[in-house]
């Protein structure tokens, strides 16, 4: 129909009164209201017909489901993490990409700032529309909401604490009436391959600190192994470091980096194990953030306090996504810190075994085999020492769901991980602590532990050498009058800081050495 023809000169002709200012400003009113009901008709139009494809009668041909269930609860004992799947972040980020509206969405609760999930501010909500939404031209999505329910106390043994949690649970349900099952599952695999694709762009050239993190689920064997992230940077490098055989360590880092096929040709497993011994304060982590920067690797700690079971250990160490960063054992480093402070697991043997009397003679054993079942003490499987209430237990594992963990961490599975069957290429670990004694001498053998690093108390020349490198320039300092050993590199360094040159250095570390002698002193003629 030529609207033009039958509606619009009618119209005008019908609506002269032969004032030409009246009628053109008629005229112009008349066709914008024709234009707006013209657009309007066609919207509503659009409209109907994308509402009459929603409520069709056509049999679905494709369903999927996926839950998001969120617990946040803070108190002093713990803290539940929000795990979101990351299909959902996938959908989440197909939605923002594509421009689809929203109507209703909701802000993830504050506490989610602890939750392993770190959510890219694209997908930091949860859909919570009431109407299906179209994602794409075959696949509708819709949310509904479980159960909501929050509380803001808690009762731990006889106290409270006045602690909020919130819990949320959202099921999520994508459906099609054209696709087939793989087709809508190959979409939502896209989807969530874009997510990763995009996270690994904005991630590109950063580098992060991952940190084991306890089980949370009820059932420790089923729980997801979870590490917490932040990013990493440091200002620590071997040109401010300074300890006797660092040279030592870098020829060895860097041939170990330099040549892969050494190993290989001569039958060698790729990897490499570091030992660092020695006091606080003498280089031991500081040294460790200079082989991550040095090698452009990320650190992956896992502390085997918070290891529950052998299986737990496992899927820790060879974990190769950390929320949407994929990490090979060329890119990362395996630390573990503190090892001596972290479980009677990695104790000499002959100390175990004689402080567990009435355990099983298969604990009493020479430590020269590795083949060795210790189990771990409660005080392992239990570092926090205060006592929380049955209640409370309940009210975090689930009433019915409290389990005894069959598969308790031993050393015999630890020295297995380290160089067992499954080869780890280009895998660097690294153990520190202060009693290298206390260590099972199994555990640090060739082969396991490659290179050993002992940080003492600074001797002159290193005195020497970091005093020049604080005030940037070569100066003829007189160290004789110090002692060896007697200064950590932290010491030396608060000297610096605390005087304007490196004369006023020294005679502020003797003025520390003249304390301590009289001190020491003291303390004799008191005994």
């Amino acid at each position: 129909m030529d609207l033009h023809y039958y509606v619009i000169q009618p119209l005008i002709s019908s609506i002269k009164t032969g004032n030409i200012c009246h009628d053109c400003l008629l005229i112009i009113l008349a066709l914008f209201c024709l234009t707006f009901i013209s657009k309007v008709s066609a919207y509503a139009m659009e409209i109907l017909q994308h509402r009459m494809r929603a409520v069709s009668l056509r049999p679905l041909t494709a369903s999927y489901t996926i839950d998001v269930v969120v617990n946040t609860l803070e108190s002093e004992y713990t803290t539940f993490r929000m795990q979101v799947p990351e299909e959902y972040l996938g959908i989440v980020h197909h939605i923002h990409t594509s421009d689809i509206n929203i109507r209703w969405a909701r802000q993830i609760p504050s506490q989610s700032v602890k939750s392993t999930a770190h959510l890219d501010e694209l997908v930091n909500y949860f859909i919570t529309t009431k109407t299906d939404l179209i994602i794409s031209p075959d696949i509708h999505l819709f949310v509904k909401q479980m159960q909501e329910s929050s509380s803001s106390s808690s009762s731990v043994g006889n106290s409270s604490s006045n602690k909020s949690s919130e819990n949320y649970h959202y099921q999520i349900t994508l459906f099609s009436r054209e696709l087939t099952f793989k087709q809508l599952k190959a979409a939502i695999s896209d989807w969530t391959m874009a997510y990763r694709n995009y996270m690994k762009h904005k991630n590109k050239g950063a580098s992060y600190h991952f940190t084991f993190l306890p089980s949370t689920g009820s059932l420790l064997q089923n729980a997801r192994v979870e590490f917490d992230k932040h990013h990493f940077s440091t200002s620590k490098s071997f040109d401010n470091l300074f300890y006797e055989g660092k040279q030592s360590l870098l020829q060895r880092l860097d041939f170990f980096l330099q040549n892969p096929q050494y190993y290989k040709q001569r039958g060698i497993a790729h990897s490499m194990g570091l030992m660092f011994y020695g006091e606080p304060g003498c280089g031991k982590t500081s040294t460790i953030k200079a082989i991550a920067a040095y090698t452009g690797r990320h650190l992956v700690e896992i502390p085997l306090s918070r290891i529950r079971s052998c299986d737990e250990l496992k899927r820790a160490f060879y974990l190769n996504s950390y929320d949407t960063i994929d990490l090979n054992f060329s890119d990362k480093i395996i630390v573990f810190e503190d090892i001596d402070c972290m479980s009677n697991v990695i104790k000499r043997r002959s100390t175990t075994s004689s402080s567990s009397s009435s355990s099983s003679s298969s604990d009493s054993i020479t430590s020269d085999t590795d083949d060795v079942t210790i189990r771990l003490q409660q005080e392992d499987l239990d570092k926090r020492e205060k006592k929380l209430s049955k209640q409370y237990l309940r009210n975090l594992i689930g009433s019915d769901s409290y389990s005894i963990v069959q598969d308790p961490l031993t050393l015999s599975f630890l020295l297995n991980l380290i160089d067992g069957i499954i080869e780890q290429p280009s895998r660097i670990l690294i153990m520190t602590t202060n009693h290298p004694d206390q260590i099972d001498p199994a555990l640090i053998r060739p082969g396991r532990i490659d290179f050993k690093q002992e940080f003492k108390r600074c001797s002159k020349p290193i005195i020497k050498d970091m005093i020049e490198h604080f005030f940037a320039k070569k100066c003829d300092v007189d160290v004789t009058q110090l002692h060896d050993y007697i200064y950590s590199p932290a010491d030396v360094v608060s000297a610096c800081m605390s005087a304007t040159d490196g004369q006023s250095t020294v005679e502020l570390l003797m003025e520390q050495q003249s304390r301590n002698i009289n001190v020491k002193i003291e303390q004799k003629i008191v005994s």
